[in-house]
């Protein structure tokens, strides 16, 4: 007879992962179900010439609901995340000088949800990078990890979801299931009965961004600036502009290094199209060299890659609790289903899902950074 798991989590980006860490207190009878070999989505670790960074432009602005995030998150890791906040108005270059960026006015682009998520000019200083965050959560697992693993159906009996197949072939059994991937994926794997046609269509036709990003090691250090850049040509185009940062400058080797990280957004169903991403990322590296015209000479590495960071309109109807209105346990944890953006929805997302489930969720401790904290930021220096 198959095993019949507890839970089985679809997904392990920082949704999936905080979901699996909480419910890691509770029981070791959980599958992980991830497609790729590793776990950690998008905010995995990447080893640069500067030493380890994110996989990507990463920020949290400071609100009450960042700061509820990262306290559900805090309270699974054991570590005070963002222990400071500050303020830095973001800039933007303008008839040849840098001036504080304040908006779009009558011309936002077509992503400006997704973008507006990195101009806040109030930050959450983070004691722990997102990076780390998958690690040490991943780390709290107690479960079974399967790598490698395609949900290609759900299948139900009633009013409920029994197995998922993997690969094709395999089944996965589970009572509880909370799917943590790509909500537009529902489309093509939810039984016929469990959602209309209708919504289907809309889930598969929705618009869903995907960010277009690009790390760059500069041979020399380009500007002692922290500020958050947004930086557009002169002329409005169907691009739009792109947002990034410059951080600290270190020494490697003796030789001193910068490293910046830049994004912008392109609909994802032109992910592939070459023509498509090569214009944009040459519009990037154009207004990073009218900004500073030295920066992209002799570049040590550049990373440029897509990924579906946390970005889109993931439209469909749930029940309160979370869960397919059709199927009463199957819980959407994606991070697109939340009306906040990024970071900050992929973990309220999880805690909310976490909280649906009937599981308290605790508040971190705020007092001070834990010795924990300490030492994965030293180890990231």
């Amino acid at each position: 007879m198959a095993h019949i798991y507890d839970y089985a989590i679809i997904g392990s980006g920082l949704t999936g992962l905080s979901i699996a860490a909480a419910l890691s207190r509770e029981t070791k009878n959980i599958a992980l179900i991830e497609a790729a070999d590793l776990p950690f989505g998008s905010n995995k670790k990447v080893n640069f010439p500067t030493g380890p960074m994110n996989n990507g432009l990463r920020f949290v602005p400071d609100s009450v609901l960042s700061e509820k995030a990262l306290r559900f998150l805090g309270s699974l890791i054991g570590v005070n995340v963002a222990p400071e906040a500050s303020e830095e108005a973001p800039v933007t270059y303008e008839s040849g000088n840098f001036k504080t960026f304040l908006g779009f006015g009558e011309n936002p682009p077509a992503f400006y949800e997704e973008f507006s998520y990195f101009t806040s000019s109030k930050r959450l200083d983070l004691a722990v990078e997102p990076y780390q965050w998958t690690q040490m959560l991943f780390e709290k697992f107690t479960g079974t990890f399967m790598p490698r693993s395609y949900v290609t159906k759900f299948h139900q009996e009633g009013e409920r979801v029994t197995h998922v197949t993997v690969n094709g072939s395999k089944t996965v059994h589970a009572q509880n299931f909370i799917f943590a991937g790509s909500v537009k994926d529902l489309a093509l794997l939810l039984p016929e009965d469990a959602i209309s046609v209708r919504a289907r269509t809309k889930l598969a036709k929705n618009t869903y961004w995907t960010s277009l990003c690009l790390d760059i090691c500069h041979a020399k250090p380009v500007t002692d600036s922290t500020a958050m850049h947004v930086l557009n040509g002169t002329t409005q185009d169907e691009i739009g502009p792109c947002v990034g940062k410059f951080h600290a400058p270190v020494e490697v080797e003796g030789v001193p290094l910068q490293a910046s990280q830049w994004m912008t957004f392109i609909e994802q169903e032109v992910t592939e199209d070459s023509e498509v991403v090569g214009t944009a990322l040459k519009k990037i590296k154009r207004q990073i060299k009218r900004a500073y015209p030295e920066a992209l000479d002799n570049v040590k590495l550049e990373r440029i890659f897509v990924t579906p960071i946390i970005a889109g309109n993931g439209d469909i109807k749930l029940s309160a609790n979370l869960t397919m209105p059709e199927l009463e346990n199957l819980w959407i944890a994606s991070a697109t289903v939340h009306e906040q953006k990024n970071l900050v929805g992929a973990l309220l997302q999880a805690e909310m899902v976490v909280a649906s489930l009937g599981f308290k969720v605790e508040a971190a401790e705020t007092s001070a950074v834990s010795d924990e904290s300490e030492s994965m930021t030293e180890a990231a220096l």
